[in-house]
């Protein structure tokens, strides 16, 4: 056995050694600032932790192909190939999971124009395995040492990298088919051999019922970190939602404190309880409210949530990286509408002096896995989340149910959105001096959603899996 274990163990090392070469561009994790492709073949093996990968190349007009083959050297792991537009729109989103040395999936996009894209490779969290892949853009791409981009007619520095492609909706690209707009809007074509249920015409059914998985932490195992308000603002956020939004009791998991350890958040949203509940035409909210980390103190650029039975100086073996649970939100939750809502703290990372506070750090835009997902993030990545001078809650939460209750809760999301950010602005303004912006990301592709609406066909849960 133990020479069998040598054998592989050689047989990895000179994998990596032999594809370090093709690999060398492949290491920047910084969206802001990708790598500029000079083939279109990308090609590696990692060990998949949760990275992710970012390139930029030139495209169109005319057609893009992107073609993903790979494989493991232990059983199936996730990885996901998303092209994305100067306004970071996604074009493409391919999850692929690397289980034979001959499987591959291809997806394809046109463009009317000349376009300056990011592609960006994201690696599931699976250590100990190594997965080996291979990314291939066909079509009309342009890279850095392309002479025929020097050809071109357009190719000129007087080009300018906006998009000129009119998306329908903030969400084509997961759907399958054509899209056209009409007017002065130009036509996109979008097709993808992966199947999305989370199209248009299924956002826009009505909602058959509603589920919530509600989070909140003040206290953890290391006293030393505790918070004042995540937890009553989760306890707030379900009164609301069972007594003023048409929520069923027993459709809301409530986990505050000791009861939201790692494992049993896990379980709720991705094995014990939505997994077996929520059906394609329901609606999914799910809020998290407490500590975050900024992804500058990962080696790998990770965002991590601070659950109870974390250790602060150990987030890698017992966070929770923010990406991995959307990426598990998506592929275990069986709803065509999720709204995810984080409310991340990280009290070390601004001036004590100034009080009680939580800092946002995530990219939201990492985490938009599908045309029915709803990101909402308490401030830009650079800000401060403030808790209030004048009531015993985090601003963002509490706007946030003050707007969610205008016009007796028959308000959209969005527009319930848009009040609950001036307000915060305003406030945190007002009270600190400071500004505090929340975010909404989006690929929405169906009507506007009203958080408050009742449902149209109620699932009963079983007796077995009642709330706690």
């Amino acid at each position: 056995m133990k020479h069998a274990q040598n054998i592989l163990f050689s047989f990895i090392t000179l994998a990596l050694i032999a594809c370090s070469s093709l690999r060398a561009q492949a290491q920047t994790a910084d969206s802001a600032n990708p790598d500029l492709l000079s083939s279109r073949e990308v090609s590696g093996q990692e060990e998949p932790r949760g990275q992710s990968h970012y390139y930029s190349f030139i495209a169109g007009p005319g057609d893009v192909t992107v073609k993903v083959n790979g494989a493991t050297d232990f059983y199936s792991t996730i990885m996901r190939v998303i092209v994305r537009d100067p306004k970071s729109r996604e074009l493409v989103n391919v999850a692929f999971s690397a289980n034979s040395d001959d499987s591959t999936k291809s997806a394809s996009f046109h463009l009317l124009n000349k376009e300056s894209l990011t592609m960006q490779l994201m690696f599931a969290v699976d250590v100990g395995v190594h997965i080996k892949y291979t990314v291939n853009l066909g079509g009309a791409v342009f890279l850095k040492d392309d002479s025929m981009l020097a050809q071109r007619p357009d190719a000129t520095s007087e080009d300018k990298p906006e998009s000129s492609v009119k998306l329908a909706s903030a969400a084509v690209a997961a759907s399958n088919g054509k899209i056209q707009n009409h007017g002065d809007q130009k036509t996109v074509y979008i097709s993808n051999d992966e199947q999305h249920p989370s199209s248009a015409s299924a956002i826009n059914k009505p909602i058959d019922d509603k589920w919530a998985v509600i989070i909140g932490i003040s206290k953890f195992q290391k006293p030393e970190i505790g918070l004042k308000y995540p937890a009553k603002d989760a306890q707030d956020l379900r009164d609301f939602l069972v007594k003023e939004a048409n929520f069923a009791p027993d459709h809301v998991r409530l986990l505050l404190d000791q009861q939201a350890t790692k494992t049993n958040v896990l379980a709720e949203i991705g094995d014990k309880w939505l997994p077996h509940l929520v059906h394609p035409n329901d609606l999914v909210l799910i809020f998290i409210s407490s500590h975050g980390s900024p992804s500058n103190v990962d080696q790998e650029g990770l965002n991590y949530l601070v659950m109870h039975d974390t250790d602060p100086g150990s987030l890698y073996a017992t966070g929770l990286p923010l990406q991995d649970l959307a990426a598990a939100i998506k592929q275990r939750v069986h709803a065509n509408r999720v709204v995810l809502i984080v409310d991340a703290c990280h009290s070390g990372a601004a001036n004590p002096a100034k009080g009680l506070i939580r800092i946002g750090n995530f990219d939201s835009d990492s985490l938009l896995l599908g045309t029915g997902q709803l990101v909402i993030c308490s401030s830009e990545p650079s800000q401060v989340s403030w808790e209030s001078k004048r009531y015993p809650n985090g601003v963002f939460t509490h706007q946030l149910i003050q707007a969610l209750r205008a016009n007796g809760g028959k308000v959209s999301l969005g527009e319930a959105f848009e009040q609950m950010k001036e307000s915060v602005v305003s406030e945190v303004l007002k009270d600190r001096g400071e500004v505090q912006s929340p975010v909404l990301k989006s690929r929405w592709s169906g009507n506007d959603l009203i958080l408050s609406a009742p449902c149209a066909h109620p699932h009963a849960v079983p007796q077995d899996m009642q709330s706690r």
